[in-house]
């Protein structure tokens, strides 16, 4: 499993997740974590139901490598940080995990950062641009916690009686200030709409668990063909 580093001077920037707003303020964000620890399998299985929202944070970045320069255009892949070659691999393997297990995918989201457009374009094979997705940038107007609210306000837009999973890749600041949840880079928090239009984290996934029931599963789909042609 993909070891989550919290660097301190990241935990200072980031302060204390927006856990409560007023009204005025905006969607509440994502704040119940009573089912956290759902197993892995048990999680998969809610996700083959379908109807859930797949929070992720983008694939695996290059080491090292250079700095966002916001104030060049957010699509232009040659002025941030890039998907590694280990990130685009491990996207399409995801997608393909993703596609064995039957995960229903309907809408995919996305940030125009490059590494979050290409993390879904090589796990989903297509996505919409969602600027509310979209990273903070060094100015003061669009900082790591407006982005937050934005995101929240995305969550809450989403209609809530789709049948398929819907997928959001963006970034872990504006994922932790909406939710509270710290993700590695490629790993997914998955959440649950509830009646009055808030969200639950059922859990987060690491994308290894994903790869491993795609085998499995695999494996059954083999012993049952092996059954039936008896």
């Amino acid at each position: 499993m993909r070891l989550a580093i919290t660097v301190a001077s990241f935990a200072l920037a980031l302060a204390t997740p927006l856990l409560a707003q007023s009204a005025d303020e905006g969607p509440k964000p994502v704040a119940t974590f009573e089912n956290r620890n759902m197993e892995p399998e048990k999680l998969g299985e809610q996700l083959r139901a379908g109807g859930l929202v797949i929070l992720m944070r983008h694939e695996r970045t290059n080491v090292p490598s250079r700095g966002d320069d916001y104030s060049r255009p957010a699509n232009d892949c040659n002025a941030q940080r890039n998907l590694s070659p280990a990130g685009v691999a491990g996207a399409a393997e995801t997608g393909v995990a993703i596609r064995a297990i039957g995960w229903p995918i309907g809408r995919v989201l996305s940030s125009e950062m490059c590494r979050a457009t290409e993390t879904a374009r090589f796990m989903f094979g297509r996505y919409e641009i969602e600027p509310r997705l979209m990273h903070h940038d060094n100015t003061a107007e669009r900082t790591v916690i407006v982005s937050g609210k934005e995101l929240n306000a995305l969550l809450a837009d989403l209609p809530g009686d789709s049948k398929d999973n819907t997928v959001l890749v963006s970034h872990i600041g504006n994922i932790y200030f909406a939710t509270g949840i710290t993700l590695s880079e490629g790993e997914f928090a998955v959440l649950q709409r509830q009646k009055d239009g808030s969200y639950i984290a059922l859990g987060t996934f690491d994308p290894g668990f994903i790869g491993a029931g795609a085998r499995y599963a695999q494996y059954l789909e083999a012993q049952a063909a092996k059954e039936a042609a008896k």
